[in-house]
């Protein structure tokens, strides 16, 4: 385990600064921001396996012109890329939700094979939660939307119009909740809620802002596009809501972690598959000095990890495997392990 750089401080200094850290964590107050830390963390982590997957990389400028501003998460996966890896079921499996799946085998009777047309996807999340239900997205692969249309003409299928695409429902059409879909081009696809797929119109034929407005995603963007066949991007508030998640199960429900996005700005995840995983997690925080208290607390946690918990809980060993170091205003974090590692940070009823 690498030590977090403490710029700037001698060595009475780091001393003073543990003792800061320790005292901190006395109480009950202690055990609260502790967790809410940890969670954070496999929150930004855990967000990887939301990423259903559906050529360089074309989506990620595609989403930018499409997605609309107020877009708060995305996460992208090149299939083509995952299906040359000899694990490529297990991998799939572990990265698609069962709502995916459902979707997956509605397109077939189409002659849509996502095994072999869609190339790449970039999910989108305009909510404060990632889940697997509630997103829009894009893929990228062949499509014959000719035959598509012929197919719900034929079956009576829901279809309707909007500023000139036919929209098709996943569903009856008339739930809130019902999946649409439609397509741009013959290689280019866009689904969602019906008020999601309508803003995604909107914003890519210029009649509303797009996230390419969003100069803070463009370039966290920039930085992670063609970095790894699975990344994606939360901002602060997310994340701070998804680790909320983490804390229900262990009866933590009312703990209030709006400091947490007050103080990071973003969490940006990078995960590369082989035989296993390997996940790069950057915390982008307001200031350096955030980043480093983090990475104190981080390194402290990791420690307690070790210990038995007086409660009988304990914390996900894969914390315990995280590397460390800060970077000016970002917390850099790596870990790696076998696929069922991730099934610590995979939250409850989410495959």
């Amino acid at each position: 385990m690498n030590g977090s750089k403490m710029k700037g401080r001698g060595a009475g200094g780091r001393k003073i600064y543990m003792g800061q850290m320790k005292r901190m964590m006395m109480g009950s107050a202690r055990t609260i921001r502790f967790k809410s830390l940890a969670v954070l963390l496999l929150a930004g982590m855990a967000a990887l396996l939301f990423s259903a997957p559906l050529s360089a990389d074309q989506l990620p400028s595609e989403a930018l012109n499409t997605f609309p501003a107020d877009t708060l998460q995305v996460a992208f996966t090149n299939l083509a890329d995952l299906r040359s890896l000899a694990n490529y079921q297990q991998i799939r499996q572990r990265i698609l939700s069962r709502q995916m799946h459902a979707f997956e085998e509605f397109l077939r009777p189409m002659g849509i094979d996502p095994d072999k047309d869609i190339d790449e996807v970039m999910l989108g999340w305009r909510g404060d939660l990632m889940g697997p239900s509630g997103y829009l997205g894009l893929a990228a692969g062949r499509f014959q939307p000719g035959l598509i249309q012929k197919y719900f003409e034929q079956t009576g299928l829901p279809a309707r119009q909007y500023n000139g695409l036919s929209l098709y429902a996943f569903g009856s059409g008339t739930d809130p909740d019902d999946l649409f879909f439609t397509f741009f081009d013959n290689t280019l696809a866009a689904f969602g809620r019906l008020t999601d797929l309508e803003a995604m119109i909107d914003a890519r034929q210029g009649l509303a802002n797009a996230l390419n407005s969003n100069n803070d995603y463009v370039g966290w963007q920039g930085e992670l596009d063609g970095s790894a066949p699975e990344w994606g991007i939360l901002n602060g508030k997310s994340a701070a809501n998804l680790a909320g998640l983490w804390m229900a199960p262990a009866g933590q429900k009312l703990v209030d972690l709006s400091s947490l996005s007050r103080t990071v700005r973003a969490l940006l995840y990078s995960v590369q598959w082989d035989t296993g995983f390997s996940t790069h997690l950057t915390m982008v925080c307001d200031k350096p000095e955030t980043a480093s208290g983090f990475a104190g607390l981080l390194t402290l946690l990791q420690q307690a990890a070790q210990r038995p918990s007086p409660s009988g809980s304990s914390l996900p060993p894969i914390l315990q495997s995280i590397q460390i170091h800060v970077e000016g205003a970002r917390l850099e974090l790596e870990a790696s392990g076998p696929p069922e590692l991730l099934d610590q940070i995979l939250p409850r009823g989410g495959n």
